[in-house]
Parts: C-alpha cells; sequence; structure tokens
C-alpha cells in the first residue's frame, strides 16, 4: 500500500479487521496510508527499521484484503493465458476458503 493512499474515513472504516494488529501497528499504518509520512520517518518516531515499518503495512493489507493467516503471496510474471489460469485458481481457493470458513467445521479443508 502506497503513503497517503487512503482517507482517514477509509482507513477507519477498515478498524473492525484488524483485530490481530497491536494499537501501535494500526497507529503506524494511519501514519504511513492516512498521514503520508514515510516509513522511515514513521520508523523513527516508533523506535523501529524502515524494513519493520513496511512489515507492518503488509500485515495490514493481509488483514485489509481478509487474506487468511497462512497463506503465502506468490508474484511472478506469466505469459497472459498462464496468468489467467493462476488468477483462477486464486479466484477457487478464495471462494472455497469463504465456503469452509461459513460451514459448521469452522476450519478449511
Amino acid at each position: 500500500m502506497a503513503r497517503g493512499s487512503m482517507t482517514l474515513a477509509e482507513f477507519e472504516a477498515q478498524l473492525p479487521k484488524l483485530g490481530r494488529l497491536t494499537v501501535n501497528s494500526v497507529s503506524i499504518a494511519r501514519a504511513v496510508l492516512v498521514d503520508g509520512l514515510g516509513p522511515a520517518e514513521v520508523g523513527h518516531q516508533h523506535g523501529m527499521t524502515r524494513q519493520r515499518v513496511n512489515g507492518v503495512l503488509k500485515r495490514f493489507d493481509a488483514l485489509v484484503k481478509q487474506v487468511p493467516k497462512n497463506w503465502q503471496r506468490v508474484e511472478v510474471w506469466l505469459p497472459p493465458e498462464l496468468a489467467a489460469q493462476v488468477e483462477a485458481m486464486a479466484e477457487k481457493a478464495r471462494a472455497d476458503y469463504a465456503g469452509a470458513e461459513s460451514g459448521s467445521s469452522g476450519s478449511p479443508a
């Protein structure tokens, strides 16, 4: 997520999804995403590295997108036809996971 990429209202609308983040992590994400401060500056203010701030932003993004905790991000360059197949697989995985979560078992297969 890019710095200054959200309004305060957009950020606050995401708060219910952020239960796994600490108050400090939410504050860090807000400083970058809403206030437009750079990760290095925010890291200095919070006594952490720029890399650690970027880690907080990645966790924020995953929670906002409601990515299951054990899933991994994969980024590759593919020909268009293969990219379409991978996107279809990802959509099916999301649908299967959502269906498993709403079922009685409580956990995906």
